[in-house]
C-alpha cells in the first residue's frame, strides 16, 4: 500500500504514480480491500492523493461504512428501479428497457469491478447488434444506456454503495442525428389534401402550433380555451415537465370549433377516431407521403418548420421559445432552419448596408471638398 510506479523488465520506473489505498473490509473474511488510482507524474502529488484517500478511509471507518457489500449490477439496476423518485419519470418504461438491456450484459458482474473499457466495449458490441425489427442500433440509443448506467452508479456512489463510476470519461458515441427537414407551404397543402380528415386535423394543429406529437393527441378539452384563443398545457402535459400556453391561428381554431361539435361524451379527448383517441397515425402519414412524393419527412419535422417560419416571420426568439418549450438556445438553434432565402435576404441586407456606408462616405468627401 502506498505510492509506486510500474517497472519495465530490466526493473526501471516508467510511467504515472499510483496510489493503492483501501476502500473496503470483505463483511465475510474480515480482510481490508484495496484499489488504485493514477495520480500524475509529480511525486508530492501522488503522496497528497494517498494521504486524502487513507484520511478518508479512516473516517469511514469511524463512521461504522468500512464494511459493506460487494453489489452485482443487476442488484445495484433493480435497486435503482425502484427508487421512488425513478418510478415517477415520465419515460419509465423506456428507462426500464434500457436498464434490463444493461442488467443483460453486466449483471452477474461486480458493480466494483466493472471498469471503463468494459463499457466501451459494451458501445460497439451494441452497436453491431440487431433490433426487433432487424436493424442495427443508433449511436442515440446505445448513448441513452449508458447515460442510464452513468445515473445508476452516480446515485449508488451518494449512498456509499460503491466507490467509483465506470461511466467516467467514457465518450459518447457520435450521432447524427441532426434533422434539418422542413415541409413547404406547397407541400403542407398536399399534405393535407391526401390525408384522411382524422389525420388532416393533427398535422394542422402541428403545423401552426409546433406542438409535439404526444402533446397534441393527448390534448383535452378543459386544456382548450376557445374564447381566449390558446390551449393550456399543464406540466405533465409537456416533455420538458413546464406548463406552458400555446397560441393558435384561425386555422387552428377552425379545426377546433368543427370537432367540439362533434365531441363524443364518452371521452374528453380532442382528438378521437372511430369513437376512440387517436394514439398514432404513422401508417396513415407515410400512406400520404408516397401518394404524394413527399421524401425524408417525420411528424416531428413540423416542430422545425414551425419554428422556422416563425423566426421568418420575424418573432422574438424568446417569444418563440415559450411557444414551442425550448429551454435551451442551442435547442432553439437546431429547430430553426436557414436556407437558401434566408442566405438570400442576407446578402441582400449587406449589400444595401454597404450602398448605404458608400454613400455616405461619398457624401461626406464632396463636403470636404467644398469646404
Amino acid at each position: 500500500m502506498g505510492v509506486y510506479r510500474r517497472k519495465d523488465t530490466d526493473g526501471k520506473p516508467y510511467g504515472p504514480f499510483i496510489v493503492q489505498y483501501p476502500y473496503s473490509i470483505d463483511p465475510l473474511t474480515g480482510r481490508t480491500k484495496y484499489t488504485t488510482i493514477t495520480a500524475g507524474f509529480s511525486i508530492r502529488a501522488a503522496q497528497k492523493v494517498h494521504m486524502q484517500k487513507i484520511l478518508e478511509w479512516e473516517r469511514k471507518k469511524s463512521r461504522g461504512c468500512a464494511t459493506h457489500k460487494d453489489y452485482l449490477f443487476r442488484e445495484l439496476a433493480a435497486w435503482y428501479l425502484d427508487l421512488p423518485r425513478t418510478r415517477k419519470i415520465r419515460s419509465y418504461q423506456k428507462l426500464k428497457r434500457h436498464t434490463l438491456l444493461l442488467a443483460q450484459h453486466f449483471g452477474a458482474m461486480r458493480a466494483q469491478d466493472i471498469k471503463p473499457h468494459m463499457v466501451e466495449a459494451y458501445q460497439h458490441k451494441r452497436l453491431n447488434d440487431l433490433n426487433r425489427w432487424g436493424r442495427e442500433y443508433r449511436p442515440a440509443s446505445i448513448n441513452r444506456e449508458v447515460e442510464v448506467m452513468r445515473r445508476i452508479f452516480n446515485l449508488a456512489i451518494r449512498e456509499e454503495m460503491v466507490e467509483r463510476n465506470p461511466c467516467f470519461k467514457v465518450s459518447r458515441l457520435p450521432e447524427n442525428n441532426v434533422r434539418d427537414r422542413i415541409l413547404s407551404p406547397e407541400e403542407y397543402t398536399r399534405l393535407i389534401v391526401a390525408l384522411p380528415q382524422h389525420a388532416a386535423d393533427i398535422v394542422t394543429v402541428g403545423y401552426f402550433t409546433g406542438m409535439r406529437f404526444g402533446e397534441i393527441v393527448n390534448l383535452t378539452w378543459d386544456r382548450v380555451n376557445l374564447r381566449e384563443g390558446y390551449i393550456n398545457l399543464r406540466a405533465e402535459d409537456t416533455k420538458t415537465r413546464e406548463p406552458r400556453k400555446v397560441y393558435f391561428v384561425p386555422q387552428v381554431r377552425e379545426v377546433l370549433e368543427r370537432l367540439r361539435k362533434v365531441k363524443a361524451l364518452a371521452h374528453s379527448f380532442v382528438f378521437m377516431y372511430q369513437g376512440k383517441p387517436i394514439k398514432r397515425i404513422k401508417k396513415t402519414l407515410q400512406t400520404a407521403l408516397e401518394k404524394t412524393g413527399i421524401t425524408g419527412f417525420t411528424f416531428h419535422d413540423l416542430r422545425h418548420t414551425f419554428t422556422t417560419n416563425m423566426r421568418k416571420a420575424g418573432v422574438d426568439r424568446t417569444v418563440i421559445m415559450k411557444f414551442t418549450g425550448h429551454k435551451t438556445l442551442s435547442m432553439f438553434l437546431r429547430y430553426s432552419s436557414v436556407d437558401g432565402n434566408d442566405a438570400r435576404e442576407a446578402v441582400a441586407k449587406l449589400d444595401k448596408f454597404i450602398n448605404l456606408a458608400d454613400c455616405s462616405t461619398a457624401s461626406l468627401l464632396q463636403a470636404q471638398k467644398r469646404g
